[in-house]
């Protein structure tokens, strides 16, 4: 369910200002799973952004993945 009165633009500047800030994400695997992933973003572009792993993988994920709730940034 996307965060109601928000539009993908302030979830875009929301993910643009985490850029280079150790993260802790829930990631939403479906069927009700989910991965914990600690890591930073990397870059943002135009419809996705890339985050840094702590193990050295790079994923990438979009922004309607934030305003719909996928992918939760998590305080430590």
């Amino acid at each position: 369910m996307r965060e109601m009165g928000k539009g993908l633009a302030e979830t875009k500047s929301r993910v643009e200002k985490l850029v280079g800030v150790p993260l802790l994400m829930k990631v939403s695997e479906g069927r009700g799973k989910s991965k914990l992933l600690r890591g930073s973003i990397l870059k943002v572009f135009p419809a996705v952004f890339t985050v840094q792993l702590e193990n050295g993988e790079t994923r990438t994920f979009s922004y309607s993945d934030v305003h719909t709730r996928g992918i939760l940034f998590l305080d430590e």
